[in-house]
């Protein structure tokens, strides 16, 4: 039971610690077990060693100090790589749905409104992303304000940079409000389900606002490629977070 003790200290103190390098974590278990070897030589004297040793929050902070550029370089690289995935998977599935082939001609191309649909969905992705990392536990509420006004600032940059991308984004932000909504159902199927009409019904709404021609069945298309974007989206956001997180994990040697 001392040992078990002692174990389950060291595990916590490092997982706190958020040590990127998976070396310098064995490094450090080595460390502190070779400290509470040396200053335990009975099992009577476990609880005194530990008391000795110090407070476990302070230990930990003063770890986390230690590490903080190491941890905040290991997650701007987990964002960075889950953000790009996301926007090249949303590319992809766009191109895709908007590919058209001449059969006569067997020209390949994709249909006049892909760049207006692939603007939209990027700032689905971008949205989706902030969103999450907002999020994401445990929650922090400085991290939450940063990801929403980095999101911000982007709509930001790129109405100034991008002619006309000031729409896009106001629309991805009714289809982020429309998905996160839906994401409160209590079913998977029901949330999909509801995303998809929702989704649907909104695309066919701002079209005919704008007055342009654009059927159901359209609208049925554009809505499936954007919950597929959503998806995707989720996906490697999941995906590249659990990676993240194993590379933290305390007891990964």
């Amino acid at each position: 039971m001392p040992e078990q003790n002692i174990e389950a200290l060291i595990d916590r103190i490092i997982a706190g610690a958020h040590i990127p390098s998976r070396a310098e974590r064995a490094d450090l278990r080595r460390e502190l077990q070779t400290h509470f070897e040396e200053a335990t030589p009975s099992a009577d004297l476990v609880p005194f060693a530990i008391r000795r040793f110090g407070p476990e929050k302070l230990v930990t902070e003063s770890l986390r100090r230690v590490y903080r550029r190491e941890y905040l370089t290991a997650h701007a690289v987990r964002l960075a790589a889950s953000t790009i995935a996301s926007l090249a998977a949303a590319l992809v599935i766009l191109a895709l749905v908007n590919l058209r082939i001449e059969i006569e001609t067997e020209v390949w191309g994709l249909t006049p409104g892909f760049s207006r649909a692939a603007g939209v969905a990027l700032a689905v992705v971008l949205g989706v992303v902030a969103v999450q990392e907002a999020i994401r536990r445990p929650f922090n509420a400085r991290r939450a304000l940063l990801a929403l006004a980095t999101y911000a600032a982007i709509c930001g940059a790129m109405q100034r940079l991008v002619a006309h991308s000031a729409g896009a984004f106001v629309v991805a932000t009714i289809f982020l409000a429309l998905g996160y909504l839906c994401s409160r159902l209590p079913s998977r199927p029901l949330r999909w389900t509801m995303t998809f009409v929702l989704f649907a019904a909104t695309e066919y709404a701002i079209h005919a606002r704008l007055a342009i021609d654009f059927a159901p069945s359209r609208a049925a298309l554009a809505s499936a490629a954007l919950v597929a974007v959503w998806a995707s989206t989720i996906l490697i956001l999941s995906g590249i977070d659990r990676a993240f997180a194993h590379k933290f994990d305390s007891t990964a040697h």
